[in-house]
């Protein structure tokens, strides 16, 4: 039977759950949509597209992760935090080999990339999130 996006989305949030990139931010894991106003390291699953009703069921979904950028008082701007991001994209890889029971990622059809969200709050600060999308097989026998 086809899987719902919101099985999908169920199937990567346990998955991270309790893992330790869970452990590791300093906000919330979500699969409804970041927390408002929320300027912590946040991770949010949300799925692009869910296709096909027959055997092989595909999917793509978005794990982001927030971190949040650093003041350099020499240039007196907000820059990506390239430390922490790098920490936590290693601890986002095992996103790309997650499989149980009739669902698993495919690594070669994963990526990984970081960005800024383009959003600056109230104090002014700014952010970047790593965007770790991942391909989805589910075989439905």
């Amino acid at each position: 039977m086809m899987k719902s996006d919101i099985d999908i989305a169920k199937f990567v949030y346990h998955k991270i759950k309790g893992s330790s990139l869970e452990s590791d931010i300093t906000g919330k894991l979500s699969d409804r949509g970041r927390p408002n106003k929320s300027d912590r390291e946040d991770i949010v699953i949300s799925v692009l597209a869910n296709e096909g009703c027959g055997q092989i069921q595909r999917a793509y979904v978005n794990v982001n992760v927030y971190v949040r950028d650093q003041w350099n008082a020499r240039t007196k701007a907000w820059e990506k935090n390239t430390q922490r991001v790098g920490e936590l994209c290693e601890l986002c890889k095992f996103l790309f080999f997650i499989r149980k029971d009739e669902y698993h990622t495919v690594p070669s059809k994963c990526s990984q990339k970081t960005n800024p969200t383009g959003v600056s709050f109230e104090d002014g600060h700014t952010e970047h999130f790593i965007n770790n999308k991942l391909y989805i097989e589910i075989n439905n026998e």
